[in-house]
C-alpha cells in the first residue's frame, strides 16, 4: 500500500455544523432511514439494536448513516481526493465503511467508480498487457507501408506545423 495518510472523514464532518442540519432534516424524508431515526428520536431504542440517535444525528454500529441525498457528495471526496486518489471499488468501501454507512453502499459505489472517466481510462486492467507482436518482414518492396502525421512542431517558412511521414519497409 502507498504511504498515504488514513483520512478520517468525520473528522470534518464534526465542524461542519451546517452539514449537520441538512442531515437531521434529510433523515425524515430520506427512503432508508425515517422510521428509524422517528422511533429513535422519539426515546424507542428497543427497536432498533444497531442504531444509536447522538445529537439528532443516526449511528449504525457507532457510523454516520448518510441520507441518500448526501451520498454522492460522500462518495466524491474519498475517491477523487489527492489523499485517497481513485483506488477502486473496494479501497473507497473501505475507506467509507470505516466512518459512514448506508445501505446498498457497494452499488452506489460501484455504480460511482465505473462512471468515473479518470479511472476508466487510466488503471492497468484496461491496458494492453503483455509484450507486443513483431511485424512479419515483408518479401518485397511496397508491401508493408505505413503513414502518419506528426504534429505540434514550430511553424516552418511557408507556415506549415505537421509532417506527412511515410515509412516503406523492407
Amino acid at each position: 500500500m502507498l504511504s498515504r495518510p488514513i483520512v478520517n472523514s468525520t473528522a470534518i464532518l464534526k465542524h461542519n455544523y451546517v452539514l449537520h442540519e441538512s442531515y437531521i432534516e434529510q433523515y425524515a424524508n430520506d427512503s432508508d432511514f425515517p422510521e428509524v431515526h422517528a422511533n429513535l428520536s422519539q426515546g424507542n431504542q428497543t427497536e432498533e439494536l444497531d442504531y444509536l440517535v447522538h445529537n439528532s444525528l443516526l449511528y449504525h454500529l457507532g457510523k454516520l448513516c448518510i441520507p441518500q441525498g448526501k451520498i454522492n457528495s460522500i462518495l466524491r471526496e474519498p475517491h477523487t481526493s489527492l489523499i485517497f486518489g481513485h483506488f477502486g471499488i473496494w479501497n473507497t468501501i473501505m475507506n467509507l465503511q470505516r466512518y459512514c454507512y448506508w445501505p446498498h453502499m457497494l452499488d452506489n459505489v460501484s455504480r460511482f467508480i465505473i462512471g468515473c472517466s479518470l479511472c476508466a481510462t487510466s488503471k492497468p486492467i484496461n491496458r494492453k498487457l503483455g509484450l507486443y507482436t513483431p511485424l512479419l518482414v515483408p518479401s518485397r518492396p511496397w508491401e508493408s507501408i505505413s503513414m502518419d502525421f506528426i504534429g505540434g512542431l514550430p511553424l516552418s517558412r511557408k507556415g506549415h506545423d505537421y509532417l506527412y511521414v511515410v515509412v516503406g519497409r523492407f
